[in-house]
């Protein structure tokens, strides 16, 4: 029993999971300083979103194996497939049932909460499912980091402060930019990796369409814009002198940029650029999140 929890724990991709938990918590500590937290709301809205995210990933494998977008050779995948730990037809059954239950408590708190949970969590739901499942399959159409970016930038963003206070505001859209392109690096890591087996599947990203250099260049506007937008708001008062903080990360954010700066075609030396990215992105939004809650208090 604990073997196969593992294999399924591994099939979410644990370590991208930060991906959904910062937003949604960013969100519900933000509207902490204008009403009283409800800290059971804020867990079933981290849940929803997990299993929103832990879907995606499962179903991505499913459909990048079965559309033969990831090998053996290319280690793009979580690798249960290719390790024979799941079939195909028990990832994407897994996946399936994982969104369900992510849909379900998305609907229960739109009933509790209102129709603006709906509107978020269809989107989400929907975007998720068609990220690479058909007729869409919008990552293969280039369409990956953009929708990326909606996703766990504003989408979620505003939704845990919804959850909390039942309204929608600027300074919370403002404030999902920094961890929403963060979390696009961490896909365009990946694209940046796989552009020759991408190619060699005949699928599109943004990575394949602007070329290896231009994508190294957003990759390193990704990153860099994260840290500007921090100091801006900052400086306009939407986060306070403690997000300076996240200012301890910049090494890592720097080590990762020289990493693919010094890399050549190879995505052998690219491997694991895509977990560092999504460390960087979740030592970021914790550093983000303990200066607001020191802020509060």
């Amino acid at each position: 029993m604990k073997q196969k929890f593992e294999i399924w724990l591994r099939a979410a991709r644990p370590f991208s999971l930060t991906a959904s938990i910062i937003p949604v918590t960013i969100g519900a500590i933000f509207a902490g300083k204008e009403s009283n937290f409800q800290f059971i709301y804020y867990l079933l809205s981290l849940l929803a979103a997990v299993l929103l995210q832990a879907s995606v990933n499962m179903l991505n494998d499913y459909d990048d194996f079965t559309n033969k977008v990831d090998t053996k050779e290319s280690g793009s995948s979580s690798g249960v497939i290719f390790e024979n730990l799941l079939t195909p037809e028990e990832l994407s059954k897994g996946g399936h049932l994982v969104l369900a239950s992510g849909c379900i408590l998305g609907l229960f708190l739109s009933f509790q909460k209102g129709f603006f949970i709906l509107i978020i969590g269809a989107i989400g739901a929907l975007s998720g499912y068609f990220y690479t499942g058909k007729p869409l399959m919008l990552k293969y159409r280039g369409l990956g980091a953009p929708l990326v970016f909606i996703i766990f930038g504003p989408l979620m963003t505003l939704g845990g402060y919804f959850v909390q206070i039942q309204k929608i505001s600027t300074s919370v859209l403002l404030l999902s930019i920094p961890v929403g392109l963060l979390t696009t690096a961490i896909l365009h890591a990946n694209d940046i990796r796989d552009i020759f087996n991408d190619k060699k599947a005949g699928i599109k990203t943004i990575s394949i369409i602007i070329g290896r250099t231009n994508s190294c260049y957003i990759y390193y506007f990704l990153i860099s814009l994260s840290y500007i937008s921090v100091l801006a708001m900052i400086y306009y008062g939407i986060t306070p002198i403690w997000s300076l903080l996240c200012l301890v990360t910049l090494p890592k954010a720097l080590k990762n940029i020289n990493k693919l700066r010094i890399s050549n075609e190879s995505n052998s030396e690219l491997a694991a650029l895509d977990q560092e990215t999504a460390k960087l992105q979740g030592h970021f939004g914790i550093i983000l999140i303990i200066s607001m809650i020191f802020s509060y208090i």
